[in-house]
């Protein structure tokens, strides 16, 4: 099987139809001024109560309450706002999906967990716009879902070719298969039209000595994931922790006792983002 073949399977999963597609082209059009987000997201009273109470988290903790889309999006930024809303489309759109081994509630808790992980490392190092590594880390193994999904009762093959090789199964996916998750998620961002540095960050998130054009924003999601599965924060069915070598801790250019932080940081705001996303 292709690439190619894993998204034309099911082409109404990697879509939008309804109010999801309306809003997915509004946040996709540069153009679009706040008036044109807040319409768009109030087509889903689901997406615009979610995207409201995200804004009133602590992940912002601004000292008076975020009553009106409107408002949340002067506040917070349309870029910001962008894409929050576009993760939290994602999250919704994906979670219904029936995946046969897959335990949707942990794959989800392992993606928020890389999501804000990546947010939290963007922060301590002040990058600019530090949502887009959170939308990053969310959306990086939607691969895996449409692997697992479209592999069906074949994926028991893949799992047992992990465990008599002992590898991780990014790996055992590419025995298997001959490409993995990652090529798999990163041509579903181009399907989508995300950004090339998104593109980069899904396609080398295992492999981030590959990251040409977007070095930094690779390792972020690298060693975000990495985390995540040191400190089992959900699971996409990795067993194993992906080890990380010296080389992308040096582009990231954070202190070795400043993880402790990131860390601390982003468990203080990961309980509440999984109660607001996954209820």
């Amino acid at each position: 099987m292709t690439v190619d073949e894993f998204l034309a399977t099911d082409d109404a999963l990697c879509s939008f139809s309804g109010s999801y597609n309306t809003i997915f082209i509004r946040l996709s059009d540069p153009t679009a001024n706040v008036a044109a987000i807040t319409e768009a997201v109030e087509l889903d009273p689901t997406i615009a109560a979610k995207t409201l109470k995200v804004a009133n988290s602590s992940l912002y903790g601004f000292p008076e309450p975020i009553d009106t889309l409107h408002r949340a999006v002067s506040i917070i930024g349309l870029q910001q706002m962008r894409q929050i809303v576009m993760s939290t489309v994602v999250i919704e759109h994906f979670r219904g999906v029936p995946v046969i081994g897959v335990d949707m509630e942990s794959f989800w808790r392992h993606s928020l967990a890389v999501g804000v992980l990546s947010r939290s490392i963007a922060r301590f190092r002040r990058e600019a716009n530090i949502e887009r590594l959170y939308l990053y880390g969310i959306m990086h193994d939607l691969g895996r879902l449409l692997m697992f999904l479209h592999l069906s009762s074949r994926t028991e093959e893949l799992i047992n070719i992990r465990e008599r090789e002992r590898m991780l199964l990014f790996e055992a996916e590419t025995e298997f298969l001959g490409f993995d998750h990652a090529t798999i998620g990163a041509e579903l961002m181009e399907h989508w039209n995300m950004s090339p540095a998104q593109v980069e960050a899904t396609r080398f998130h295992h492999a981030p000595r590959d990251a040409q054009a977007f070095p930094v924003e690779t390792a972020i999601v690298h060693v975000a994931d990495s985390i995540a599965n040191a400190l089992r924060l959900g699971s996409s069915g990795e067993r194993f922790v992906p080890p990380v070598e010296a080389e992308t801790f040096d582009r990231i250019g954070l202190e070795m006792e400043t993880y402790e932080a990131v860390i601390g940081d982003a468990r203080k705001q990961l309980g509440q983002m999984q109660a607001i996303l996954l209820d």
